[in-house]
């Protein structure tokens, strides 16, 4: 058999199993948060979050007017 061949097909099954294994995993992930999200006690924990994000934008907000450069570096850091 021709060697070329071998090392594409190989390469071929390796992509196939690898998203065959995200698919499954995906799957069991959307499964899980729903069984999560829908916890009373996780809602809880998820709007408390949500507030305290809210606290951060808005004194980051305040902080662009007296420190803009520590705004920058932090919303660069972390996202907000």
């Amino acid at each position: 058999m021709n060697r070329k061949y071998i090392r594409e097909n190989k390469t071929l099954v390796k992509e196939f199993i690898g998203t065959l294994v995200k698919a499954i995993l995906s799957k069991q992930t959307d499964s899980i948060v729903k069984k999560i999200a829908n916890d009373p006690e996780t809602k809880g924990d998820v709007k408390q979050i949500r507030k305290l994000t809210k606290d951060i934008e808005k004194k980051l907000d305040k902080m662009q007017k007296t420190n803009p450069d520590f705004a920058k570096k932090f919303r660069q850091k972390y996202g907000y």
